[in-house]
């Protein structure tokens, strides 16, 4: 693992030793750099979970990612710093009772002192510091308000984002560590099923100094830290791209999901 391309990529020059207080400023740095997209989807060009591949996409080639991509890596990262960090399931709340698949979510669990936290530079407009698992108050941070709660060994995660009124639950997770390989099936589920949102519109969001930005398949949203939202239309093809280079630094060429 190249620490040092790693922390170029996120403009990180701070201390790294393995301690919360760079834990919190390296999961920060890495949401402020890089972006949650699923572009390759849309290229179309596999997604694979390989470290190597990973690395080479997100450091070298300066792309972002989803779930797998982006906690796959920052596991790589956070191991080589010398954390003790697992690999966590997850399941995403979806409308009603109903969760996603199985493995759907990755999420990590880091241990620092006999503390557990919950780390996840995958989940988009999410919390930017990692959160205490041990505790069900309301931890607030800039990019909104987050509880963590537990029905025996099962933890559910909620948010109030940016302009939310309230908190909702966002996934389920479980404390069994996992190996990268074991997300395989779900990240292929992820990627080629009509039934996933990754599928059916390119998505590409990062926090910034101001705020949150993302382009979607029809607008730019830009939103602010009050909450406060402005949206452009995208006109055409050409458009997304070239907004998708001037916010993003990304030169990929996509189609639009109805065309695959």
């Amino acid at each position: 693992m190249n620490l040092e391309s790693y922390f170029e990529r996120i403009n990180y020059t701070g201390d790294t030793a393995p301690t919360l207080a760079n834990l919190c400023r390296i999961h920060r740095a890495h949401l402020m750099a890089i972006p949650f997209e699923n572009l390759n989807i849309h290229i179309p060009r596999p997604i694979i979970l390989d470290e190597t591949l990973l690395a080479e996409k997100i450091i070298e080639e300066q792309r972002g990612g989803f779930c797998f991509e982006q906690n796959g890596l920052f596991y790589r990262v956070l191991s080589a710093l010398g954390y003790e960090v697992y690999r966590l399931e997850a399941n995403v709340h979806r409308a009603g009772d109903d969760f996603g698949v199985r493995m759907g979510h990755m999420c990590l669990l880091v241990v620092i002192d006999g503390v557990r936290y919950l780390a996840d530079v995958g989940f988009g407009a999410s919390f930017i510091h990692p959160l205490m698992i041990d505790t069900e108050a309301i931890q607030t941070q800039i990019t909104g308000q987050f509880r963590i709660t537990f029905e025996g060994d099962t933890g559910y995660y909620y948010s109030q984002g940016l302009g939310e009124s309230e908190l909702s639950l966002r996934y389920r997770f479980y404390l069994t560590p996992h190996d990268l390989s074991d997300y395989e099936a779900a990240c292929h589920y992820m990627q080629t099923s009509p039934d996933t949102h990754f599928t059916q519109k390119r998505v590409c969001s990062q926090w910034i100094d101001t705020g949150r930005i993302t382009i979607t398949e029809d607008k730019l949203i830009v939103t602010d830290w009050d909450g406060n939202r402005q949206e452009t239309p995208i006109t055409n093809e050409d458009h997304f791209h070239d907004l998708l280079k001037e916010h993003f630094g990304i030169t990929v060429e996509t189609v639009p999901p109805q065309v695959i």
